[in-house]
């Protein structure tokens, strides 16, 4: 009798389960109900919502509002974006459907690269007169991006972007990437699974801390987390480092400061506990941003204070001669436009200024764009976009550049990532590579016999590839040593003695920063 009290009790579980809109489903090995999952979206954790409402959608795979609040989540979230049209499409049968969703459709659409789609997704919502809202991107402007885009996608930057790597990227967001000179020393935010603090984000994350990863031997290092005064239990994230990799510049979402930038300084190998910068750059209102030239006479931030053309703008500061820094000037219609404006970086070099905007020519959210920067005027020229595929139709905001110029670090969400936002270097094509000092050391031979018969060796060093000779190599007088200067490849080094070959060595010089220790490679 027991038995069957079960068995009428499994079935009536199994009938709930196929015909209520609040059952308990498990089917991806997730539990979860109507009331679950909505309460999972109105926390903001967008990542987490896609698997409960997919969940839900297994059982009644054509209910409204399941395809319109996962297609939202999908939309919001680092996860394959894809799915976001596929709801939101199913939404948009139902004939109460809100036309909020033709605004989001668009937005789909524009991020999976279908740009026609999405401009008469746009032109509807714009019909139907949506409303959105302050802070949202009309449909009129997501249309004067997608039409950016197209051009943008035909043009293309001659760059290749390769993932920098598990032992820096994890499977939760890494962002906001500023490498070092030297192309050494990595800094970024992470809201790994390790952070300070036990208060989640509001995306369902831990609270941002900030890592750094050093690169030994041309491989990075698994990357560790600061420790206190940087990090705390709350949200800290660097938006900017100095090209010596000395100084950082972090935002503050804690006790400390709200919306507000901060700088630390290393002493040995510790950072100093961050102070807040003066209110000649933070202000009542947010500063998301801020960075120095590598002189430090100049500081950049952006702030959405009255006064400036819309939403948040770049500011500059002088460093005035008793340490403080001056009443912040705007930088001006040249980088500024009526939408957000926002992570000034100058490289290296002191003049090439790189920001993100939600205006001029983007593709789709904030773009990356690089313009001149002249402190004797203080002067902006007018800013090119770095085009696809540096910019997608996804918010692009941050890059960091390497002493020669080649070389830059971004993050963002693509194909093949750890999980969510990955770090990237980008290698620009049409900057020439810079040139890595080698040393040829002969081996085996003591010291008076080879200073005394130099005259008899020479080096041939050949491209891998094609044997092309690069060069003929003779040998230092003072210490019987050969000095290569060359550029990122493969190469075979020949070494004769007598013009005889004696041995053929293989030399591959990395496309990147040159170490400032001179490699060396034995000659045998």
């Amino acid at each position: 009798m027991m038995q069957y009290k079960y068995l009428i009790f499994s079935i009536l579980i199994i009938i709930t389960a196929f015909f209520s809109p609040l059952c308990l489903s498990a089917q991806g090995g997730l539990f979860t109900d109507d009331a679950t999952a909505r309460a999972v979206f109105y926390s903001g954790n967008m990542h987490e919502a896609t698997k409960h409402f997919d969940e839900l959608l297994r059982i009644d795979s054509m209910n409204y509002e399941y395809n319109m609040l996962c297609g939202y989540a999908y939309l919001n979230s680092n996860v394959d974006k894809s799915r976001a049209v596929v709801r939101l499409e199913r939404a948009l049968k139902n004939p109460r459907a809100d036309n909020l969703l033709y605004y989001d459709l668009g937005k789909a659409y524009m991020l999976n690269y279908r740009f026609d789609d999405a401009i008469e997704a746009f032109k509807t919502a714009e019909a139907k007169g949506v409303k959105l809202q302050k802070t949202d991107l009309t449909p009129a402007r997501y249309i004067e991006m997608c039409e950016n885009a197209k051009v943008m996608m035909t043009i293309g930057a001659e760059v290749t972007i390769e993932n920098v790597g598990t032992a820096v990227n994890s499977a939760y967001p890494d962002y906001n990437a500023f490498i070092n000179a030297d192309e050494n020393v990595l800094y970024f935010s992470s809201k790994q699974q390790g952070n300070s603090g036990s208060q989640p984000d509001f995306d369902g994350y831990k609270m941002a801390d900030v890592y750094c990863a050093e690169r030994v031997n041309g491989q990075w290092q698994t990357a560790k987390k600061l420790q206190a005064p940087v990090n705390s239990g709350l949200q800290e994230d660097i938006v900017s480092a100095t090209s010596d990799g000395e100084t950082l510049l972090l935002y503050f979402n804690n006790e400390k400061g709200f919306d507000d930038i901060f700088i630390t300084h290393k002493e040995k190998k510790q950072f100093t506990r961050p102070e807040i910068l003066s209110l000649t750059v933070n202000s009542p209102q947010f500063e998301e941003a801020a960075a120095l030239s590598p002189d430090g006479n100049w500081i950049f931030f952006s702030s959405d204070r009255p006064g400036g053309f819309g939403g948040l703008d770049i500011y500059f500061s002088r460093r005035l001669p008793n340490g403080e820094w001056s009443n912040a000037k705007n930088a001006g219609p040249s980088v500024n436009t009526e939408y957000d404006d926002s992570y000034p970086y100058l490289a290296p070099d002191g003049t090439t200024f790189y920001f993100s905007s939600q205006g001029h020519n983007s593709m789709g959210g904030f773009d990356l764009f690089r313009s001149t920067w002249n402190p004797d005027e203080q002067f902006f020229a007018i800013p090119e976009n770095l085009s696809f595929p540096i910019n997608t139709p996804d918010d692009n905001k941050t890059i960091s550049v390497t002493k020669s110029g080649r070389y830059a670090y971004i993050a963002d969400f693509r194909a093949g990532s750890n999980g969510d936002l990955d770090i990237y270097k980008v290698t620009f094509k049409d900057v020439p590579a810079p040139y890595c000092p080698v040393k040829g050391i002969i081996a085996d031979t003591d010291s008076a016999a080879l200073m005394s018969e130099l005259s008899k060796y020479h080096v041939i060093i050949r491209e891998a590839g094609t044997k092309k000779q690069v060069g003929i190599y003779r040998p230092n007088l003072h210490d019987g040593s050969f000095t290569f200067i060359l550029q990122p490849g493969f190469y075979l080094v020949d070494f004769y003695i007598d013009n005889k070959l004696k041995s053929t060595s293989e030399l591959v010089i990395e496309d990147r920063e040159p170490d400032r220790q001179v490699r060396k490679v034995e000659l045998k």
